[in-house]
């Protein structure tokens, strides 16, 4: 008779071989906005107002993570870029940045590894 290991195991083995055909490959993503410097209180407004008109742009949150602006957006019509540089166009210069914020899991591992790691 199996174990119940054994059986989570197999269970697990038999799901993991399923093709991954019935998710498809989201057309929207949401990039995150630092905004770092003394004057970035008081052109928030002002970021958020010049994404939003933006094509391509869903939504537009400065409140729900501190110093950060979450942008939902259609993959094909904006890049992470364009969005920081409409951002610091927005803030016009002064002490306030926006800059890409990428977590653990987005950020480009290659650049963090020891040369000679694979």
């Amino acid at each position: 008779m199996l174990n119940s290991r054994t059986i989570l195991l197999l269970s697990l083995s038999l799901f993991l071989s399923i093709p991954n055909t019935g998710r498809a490959q989201s057309e929207h993503d949401r990039v995150a906005l630092l905004l770092s410097g003394t004057d970035c209180p008081s052109v928030r407004d002002m970021v958020t107002t010049a994404l939003r008109q933006q094509t391509g742009v869903l939504q537009v949150d400065p409140n729900l993570v501190p110093d950060h602006v979450l942008i939902d957006i259609v993959r094909a019509h904006q890049t992470e870029e364009a969005l920081t540089a409409i951002a610091n166009q927005a803030i016009g210069g002064g002490q306030c940045r926006a800059e890409v914020m990428k977590s653990c899991i987005t950020a480009d591992m290659a650049a963090h590894l020891p040369s000679g790691t694979p």
